[in-house]
């Protein structure tokens, strides 16, 4: 399957100096998705289809709220509570007639199927997963092709070790034979030294508060926990659902 390329926000990303670029550009990502669906496409009949067949994860739910329109929730909400009550009726009504303890059990289970496949597939988390895959393709396709990137690529900051692990994954089907194990040690390369960057501040930020370290320079490390808990967890994990 063809994947889109994604080179412009790839190149403002590889160029911004941060700490994970894709975490910046799937923070970007998830923004511009609560903003779709709570604009003008809250009216568009296809979206509205969309919506109440697939509806959203309770993070991206919370975070529709949060957003605070609340017509565009309330739409979205009433016919999607419309499907969700027709998707489950047979599984109510079971409930709602069981006579014994076998009956009991057996409308439970079937009650937490149906309720399961309801909560799959929310929309944001799929286009997420979607840009986020395009945006791997693009930064190893770069790489091959790109002399300019490449050398970009190897002044950057590295990815948090979510990013770095779909990175390695994604290039083994993007980049030629010839070419791929080079990616993978420029790229190790980078995130080991990126790594042990960040050690060294998180180190010092904790030396930095002892007392007979109080009058030095922070150099820099004022926010080296944070960095560090960055590039283990990554700020913006998008979870793909073929995985769970």
């Amino acid at each position: 399957m063809k994947i889109e390329l994604e080179t412009i926000p790839v190149w403002d990303g590889v160029r911004s100096g941060s700490e994970c670029f894709i975490c910046d550009l799937m923070a970007e990502s998830q923004r511009y998705a609560i903003s779709f669906y709570l604009g003008s496409s809250v009216m568009n009949p296809e979206t509205r289809v969309q919506v109440n067949e697939h509806g959203f994860c309770p993070k991206h739910f919370q975070m529709l709220v949060a957003a605070n329109k609340p017509q565009g929730v309330s739409l979205i909400t009433d016919t999607y509570l419309a499907m969700t009550r027709k998707k489950l009726e047979d599984t109510f009504n079971d409930l709602l007639q069981v006579k014994n303890s076998r009956q009991a059990k057996k409308a439970i289970a079937q009650y937490g199927e149906m309720f399961e496949k309801r909560e799959e597939g929310c929309l944001i988390c799929t286009s997420m997963q979607e840009r986020l895959q395009r945006y791997y393709y693009t930064t190893a396709y770069l790489w091959g092709e790109d002399d300019a990137f490449k050398e970009a690529f190897a002044q950057g900051k590295g990815f948090c070790l979510h990013h770095y692990q779909g990175l390695l994954e994604t290039s083994a089907k993007t980049l030629s034979s010839s070419i791929h194990p080079a990616f993978v040690r420029a790229l190790t390369q980078l995130q080991l030294i990126n790594l042990d960057r960040i050690a060294r501040d998180v180190y010092w930020m904790t030396q930095k508060y002892k007392s007979e370290n109080m009058d030095k320079d922070w150099n820099g490390c004022e926010d080296a926990h944070k960095r560090g808990v960055d590039k283990m967890t990554g700020r913006h994990r998008v979870i793909d659902p073929l995985k769970k």
